[in-house]
């Protein structure tokens, strides 16, 4: 695979504003998701930090050890941030469990970070429009599924609407998954119901001046 298209890292000078100046930081972000992911973070118009999604392929395995092989495939310098997202919706039980267990300590070993969604990616996106007591009983991927389109009226994952997402729903989001997650128990197999995308969008903004970030997010993803 190519590398994302990159622009020129600049020499910082005293009489340039940092704000003005152009930065490349990439975070590259595999994940066992053809669709929605790819769309929610493609809402996010950083000047500063880009960000390219990986999917996985109409043709491809969504298989952990895949999405990883697939990241570990593409290219990368010494700045840039790799992530995984990956779902836990029927792949923590059984035979399943050792496979995903092996890639996420290939994933530490490879200094690829991690964000995991209990049970599925889309109770990241419920969690902008309810709060945490909310997600914690529902008990599969369709569940969630379902309360979304109560909430939003509908969702389809091939076609995510960038105004049900605005910034202060992010905000809000990330507070709410963060005291999830402190609830949960099981570490890096989460025992209930959370995700961690709220990790992966604090490191994003931490890349981020605050000049650059919507103002709803100030003072909480960059702390």
């Amino acid at each position: 695979m190519s590398l994302f298209n990159r622009q020129p890292r600049p020499i910082p000078t005293r009489d340039k504003d940092p704000a003005s100046l152009r930065d490349d930081r990439l975070f590259i972000i595999a994940c066992d998701d053809t669709y929605a992911p790819a769309q929610y973070f493609s809402f996010f118009r950083l000047t500063r930090v880009k960000i390219h999604v990986i999917p996985t392929p109409h043709d491809g395995s969504s298989v952990a050890q895949y999405v990883l092989q697939r990241l570990l495939a593409y290219g990368f310098e010494e700045d840039d941030e790799r992530w995984m997202l990956l779902d836990t919706d029927h792949v923590i039980q059984g035979t399943h469990l050792r496979g995903f267990l092996q890639a996420l300590r290939e994933a530490a070993d490879q200094g690829v970070k991690v964000a995991l969604s209990k049970p599925c990616f889309e109770l990241w996106l419920l969690l902008h429009h309810v709060d945490e007591a909310a997600v914690a009983a529902l008990g599969n991927a369709a569940e969630v599924e379902s309360a979304l389109r109560r909430i939003l009226g509908e969702y389809n994952k091939t076609n995510l609407k960038e105004e049900h997402y605005p910034p202060a729903t992010v905000r809000q989001a990330c507070e709410r998954a963060e005291r999830l997650d402190l609830t949960v128990e099981g570490g890096e197999i989460p025992n209930g119901n959370t995700s961690r995308v709220y990790q992966l969008l604090s490191a994003i903004a931490s890349k981020s001046l605050p000049s650059q970030l919507p103002v709803e997010l100030h003072g909480l993803l960059s702390k």
